[in-house]
Formats: structure tokens, C-alpha cells, sequence
């Protein structure tokens, strides 16, 4: 009885195939049991998770293609990138967000013009135990904003510090690089990279412009301005401190004038204020009323930061010190420029090396506006003589001479330039010499030239004498040359 129980068994196990259905024999009443166990292979996705980068206005596809999904029904749902709470976005073929430009084929989620905010991770999952699920993250790169974190204008005192900064947005992170308007930054580059910019003991010369850019190589960078306006003290300078004119001329006397808040100039000769000056500092406009009372004697004339006094007719009552004084809130500042019918002082031009053993002749040049009436000449030798004392060598210079002579110009006068030339003689032969020169027109006499330094010949000619059909040349030192080599202690 047994025997025949187990071979039926056996012979139902073999005829039925196996996985094709579950259950018992029953040999005692000759019946099949078929159940099921509840048990079922889970989904398996037929992708690996991936990241997918993609540009701000394209389109993604995040795929969750599964294999033997069954009944169960798979879910989308997405973490930000940062963190946060999670977002269902599909259910099945089912869409539940509302945003429109996201669509469900199949087991793909579908993403159009994707934005910054889309990236994330989106995760493919069954709700099963344990989780069944699937992740790929979603990079979505853009072109980079920027903020400037100063204001856009600062007006800051001189010898400050300032520091520009800017914060960028974008992906990939942006490099931030800095620029001037004006041309290269204070520190000689035409560029520097980094979130901020330092300008250390500010002036003038820093003012302008500062661009901070951001970019990241996706779209076009993008730029924010911020302006530094330094104030601080009038600054002057002068194109001459002295101008030299005369009777009949017209001459200007300019000053440069810095300064912020621009400065207000005004003008005055010898101490005091010249009542031609009116000005209207706002327009930088010559006030019509300025020039009314002389009869355009004296005219100012204001543009950009050049301030010109122009005196017409000149007479020798205009001549003496002019002084252009500026002044803002932050101080005073004031140049002098010296107007002088007496001629400048001469420029000696004459080569240091004398070719004469006993004279010298020296030239020099002038400028005046009247001619030059007479001239002084000083001189002395450069070393007289030597003398110890107490084991000391000492070196003793000669005493001046003066020559002094009305002259007449020598070489043709190119407008108010001289030139003139005198020749000193029973000088000693290879002798140092050093030399002043004034010059006097009908206004008086000039200041002193540069001390010039020249001296007498110090070689003899060349000696040639014939013997036997050859010729010797033989090269003598004057006497006084070989006395000095050979006796002068210096």
C-alpha cells in the first residue's frame, strides 16, 4: 500500500512541470492540492544609476525601465540637491506634479527646458519589502549671476582702505575676475582673479571704475560695477615757475589744480587778490564780468583741471609773483609762478677740454625778451697749490677772477635765446679751471650758471722728424703736464 502512494507521488511530480504550479498529493483520498505561497521575483531595473548633466533650456530623460513589474506600481520622486524633503512626482503612468514640463512615458520621466531648480536626485522605486529602488542624479548647469557686496559708489577719504567684493552664482562655480574701466588696476595688471579686491592708502590716481566678472563657461559672464571717487586736498603744479617776457607781450601763467571736491581758485600778485578773477567755478566758465574793468588786461580761463591766467600788453608793472591758490574742504594748497623781464640764467655750451695752451674760450647761451646788455665772468683755478700740516696734505683753490663786459651777441638771436661767447686768456697751460656766468639785460642781472668746469691744453703737438728716408713720430707732454704728474699731491 505504501509502495504504491509513493509511486503515485512520484509519477505526479514527474508529469507536472516544474515552477509551472505548487501544491501537495493527498494519497489517502487520491487527490491534488495546487496553492500558492504568496512568494513573487521582485521588479529588477534594467539600468544602473547615472548622472546626467545637461544646460538650463535643454531636455532629460530619466529612465526607470524595470523588468518584471508585475502589479506593483512604480513611483518617481525626487530630492533636491541639497537636501530637503522629497517630492512625489509620478505614480505608475500617472503624473502627480503639476509642472507641465515634466511627462511620463512608460517608465521614463521626461523633462523639457529643464531649470537650475530641477536638479536633484530622482529616485525610481516599488514599495516593497525591503525597497526595491534606483537613483540618478540630474546636474543642471547655468550661466553665472554676480552681486557686488559694496555699494556702487563710494566716495572715500585719501590714505583709506577699500575693499570691493562680489558673490557669484552659476554651475560650475564661476571664477570671478576683476578689471578697471580706466585701464590697468593699481597694481599694474590688466586683471586679477578672486572674490574681492583690496585698494590699500587710496588717492586720485586709484578713482575710477571697478568690474567684477563672473564666468563659468556656460552662456554669457556677467558683470556688476561699483565706482570709488576719492576725496582729498588740492594738489597744484605749474608748467613754469618762472616765465620770462617783456614790454608788449602776451604771456599765461598756468596752474594744474587737483582736487575733490573740485577746488576753488583764485589769484593774486605780490600778496594781493587780483580784482580780474571772477569766476564761475560751477560751469568753469569765465564769468562775463570778469575782464570788464582793464580792459581784458587780465583774463582767466578754466578748463577741466588747467587754470590759465592770461595777461595781454604785458608792462613792467606786471612783472613779480603770482600765486594760484586752491582750496576745498579738505584743505588749502597754493603755487607761486615768478613773471621776469631779467633773462635766464646762462648754459654754458662750450666742450670742457681747451684746445689753446694759454686761453680758453667759453660760449654759452641765454634766453631773454630784451638783449643782453653786459656779462660777468667768474673764474678761478680748480687747484692753486698743496701744503702739509701735522702729516695732512691739504689742496688750496685759486682765488676768482672776474671779467666783466658789455658785449654784443654773437651768432644770430633765434627769437629770445642768446648766444654769446668770450675768450680768457694768460691762463696757465694744463691748468683746471672752474667758471661762472651772469648776464644783464635792461631789467638786471641774471642768477649764476652751473659751475662749469674746463682746463687748458695739456699735450703738445705731435714732433715729426725724417732720418734715413723714415719718419718717427714722437709724443711729448708739455712741461707743465709732466711737473703736475710728477710733483702734485692730491
Amino acid at each position: 500500500m505504501e509502495s504504491s502512494v509513493c509511486l503515485s507521488l512520484l509519477t505526479l511530480l514527474l508529469l507536472t512541470p516544474r515552477g509551472l504550479s505548487k501544491g501537495y498529493y493527498d494519497p489517502y483520498n487520491n487527490y491534488y492540492y495546487d496553492y500558492d505561497d504568496g512568494e513573487e521575483d521582485p521588479p529588477t531595473f534594467q539600468a544602473r544609476s547615472q548622472t546626467f548633466t545637461v544646460e538650463v533650456g535643454q531636455s532629460v530623460i530619466i529612465p526607470c525601465d524595470v523588468d518584471n513589474a508585475g502589479l506593483n506600481k512604480l513611483i518617481i520622486k525626487k530630492i533636491p540637491p541639497h537636501g530637503g524633503r522629497e517630492k512625489l512626482l509620478s505614480v505608475g503612468t500617472e503624473r502627480v506634479t503639476k509642472d507641465r514640463r515634466i511627462s511620463i512615458e512608460g517608465a521614463r520621466l521626461t523633462i523639457s527646458h529643464a531649470r537650475p531648480k530641477d536638479a536633484g536626485v530622482f529616485i525610481c522605486a516599488f514599495e516593497m519589502e525591503p525597497p526595491v529602488e534606483l537613483k540618478h542624479t540630474l546636474d543642471v548647469q547655468f550661466a553665472p549671476t554676480i552681486k557686488a557686496e559694496a555699494p556702487p559708489e563710494q566716495h572715500v577719504p585719501k590714505g583709506t582702505t577699500v575693499t570691493l567684493a562680489c558673490k557669484a552664482h552659476g554651475n560650475p562655480e564661476p571664477i570671478i575676475r576683476w578689471s578697471r574701466q580706466e585701464g590697468p588696476l593699481p597694481s599694474g595688471l590688466r586683471s586679477e582673479e578672486g572674490h574681492s579686491l583690496t585698494l590699500e592708502g587710496v588717492d586720485r590716481h586709484v578713482e575710477g571704475t571697478y568690474l567684477c566678472t563672473a564666468d563659468n563657461g556656460i552662456g554669457e559672464s556677467a558683470s556688476a560695477a561699483m565706482t570709488i571717487t576719492v576725496e582729498y586736498p588740492p594738489e597744484i603744479s605749474t608748467e613754469k615757475a618762472v616765465v620770462r617776457t617783456g614790454e608788449g607781450d602776451t604771456v599765461e601763467l598756468v596752474c594744474v589744480v587737483h582736487g575733490r571736491p573740485a577746488p576753488d581758485v583764485i589769484w593774486t600778485r605780490d600778496g594781493h587778490p587780483l580784482p580780474d578773477t571772477l569766476m564761475d567755478t560751477k560751469l568753469h566758465l569765465p564769468d562775463s564780468r570778469a575782464h570788464e574793468s582793464h580792459g581784458h588786461h587780465v583774463s582767466l580761463l578754466h578748463i577741466a583741471h588747467r587754470h590759465t591766467l592770461t595777461i595781454k600788453n604785458v608792462t613792467e608793472k606786471d612783472f613779480g609773483a603770482y600765486v594760484c591758490i586752491a582750496e576745498n574742504s579738505h584743505g588749502q594748497k597754493d603755487a607761486v609762478i615768478q613773471m621776469t623781464g631779467l633773462p635766464k640764467p646762462p648754459l654754458v655750451t662750450s666742450s670742457p677740454n681747451g684746445g689753446e695752451s694759454t686761453s680758453y674760450t667759453l660760449t654759452w647761451e641765454t634766453e631773454s625778451y630784451y638783449p643782453i646788455t653786459e656779462f660777468l665772468i667768474k673764474y678761478r683755478k680748480a687747484h692753486m697749490s698743496t701744503w702739509q700740516q701735522s702729516n695732512r696734505t691739504m689742496v688750496m683753490a685759486g682765488s676768482w677772477e672776474n671779467v666783466s663786459q658789455a658785449v654784443r651777441p654773437v651768432g644770430a638771436r633765434r627769437g629770445t635765446r642768446h648766444s654769446m661767447a668770450h675768450t680768457l686768456r694768460q691762463l696757465e697751460v694744463a691748468t683746471d679751471y672752474l667758471a661762472v656766468i651772469r648776464v644783464r639785460n635792461k631789467c638786471g642781472w641774471s642768477s649764476e650758471s652751473q659751475h662749469f668746469a674746463f682746463s687748458t691744453k695739456k699735450a703738445m703737438a705731435v714732433l715729426q722728424s725724417t732720418s734715413g728716408g723714415a719718419q718717427t713720430q714722437v709724443l711729448a707732454l708739455s712741461w707743465m703736464a709732466l711737473v703736475m704728474a710728477l710733483g702734485m699731491v692730491v
